[in-house]
């Protein structure tokens, strides 16, 4: 049985090359790793390039504008090779067993669409990763996906035709295309999160903000309306999506996004860039809120290092 992996590619910075060696290392090696580089402008292009050269698995295919992550990836499963197709980010690591195991479980499974898994979140040295679970059974998932996104994108395999017979990725759900199509399969058919850790997930802050989270939450109320009306006009669905966001409290939602971000950062020994984030979402937390997170993060780090020097001195 062989599997596609499909990883779509937009200025990727130097993260590509963990994440595609993290690939062609699989314990299973029979496969086809389909980039899609959708017009960066960095290196990304190049690199990807080298690497097609030195292993024929690799098929890159390069566009001269920007497409977007759903019509980009629509493209990559109607050109996969094969029918499972396995997503993969351009900056996360695949365990090196990741493959051999979604294989045999969808070899397994035959009634199963979509397969997900646990996940480490990256931290600052492997040692300290943090493992992320998840409801594991369809029954779990299915009661779980109308209130929030239970399936790691990334760590997912997937029947392909399955999945464009749903209609695929939809562009009007932007920012949540994978939590939209969990939605639907999740009406009928089957997905599941083997528990197992088989993706090193990187929780990226690089370019986050907070009024793109607050956009990227109309697009969740958007799936989650969807989901409730399916026969309802799309028009009918983004007025619905509108009152829903509507009636969330801004800054409550905010403030919550940045101290669950720096929590999340903190855990995992990121100090430099949960300093950051503070001081990025100060503007639109309050510079109170932001002092209090700064001072958040700086009691925590010393209190790491105090413990780790007196620890040592035993």
């Amino acid at each position: 049985m062989s599997v596609t992996v499909l990883m779509p590619v937009y200025n990727a910075g130097p993260y590509l090359h963990q994440a595609i060696a993290s690939i062609l290392q699989q314990s299973y090696q029979d496969f086809e790793l389909l980039i899609v580089n959708d017009a960066s402008t960095d290196r990304s292009g190049d690199i990807i390039q080298e690497y097609a050269k030195a292993d024929l698995r690799i098929t890159f295919i390069s566009h001269d504008r920007n497409m977007g992550l759903a019509a980009t990836l629509n493209e990559g499963l109607s050109l996969a090779r094969y029918d499972l197709v396995a997503r993969m980010d351009q900056d996360d690591e695949a365990l090196p067993s990741r493959l051999a195991v979604q294989l045999d479980y969808m070899q397994s499974h035959p009634e199963v669409f979509v397969a997900g898994s646990f996940v480490y979140h990256m931290a600052a040295s492997q040692s300290s990763d943090r493992l992320v679970q998840l409801p594991i059974t369809y029954e779990q998932i299915r009661a779980t996906l109308p209130r929030e996104n239970c399936i790691y994108h990334p760590s997912v395999i997937m029947r392909r035709q399955k999945i464009l017979d749903l209609g695929g990725y939809r562009a009007q759900f932007k920012n949540a295309e994978d939590y939209d199509l969990w939605l639907r399969v999740s009406k009928n058919y089957p997905l599941v999160n083997i528990p197992q850790p088989l993706l090193r997930y990187r929780f990226s802050v690089g370019g986050m903000t907070l009024s793109r989270k607050w956009e990227q939450l109309f697009y969740v109320c958007l799936a989650q309306v969807a989901h409730q009306h399916e026969s309802a006009t799309l028009e009918e669905i983004q007025e619905q999506a509108r009152e829903k966001h509507h009636q969330i409290n801004k800054l409550d939602f905010l403030r919550t996004v940045a101290k669950g971000t720096v929590d999340e950062l903190v855990s995992l020994q990121l100090w430099q860039e949960a300093r950051q984030i503070a001081t990025n979402f100060a503007p639109d937390i309050g510079s109170i809120f932001a002092y209090k997170l700064k001072l958040y993060i700086a009691v925590t780090y010393l209190r790491r290092y105090l413990s780790q020097d007196l620890s040592a001195k035993k």
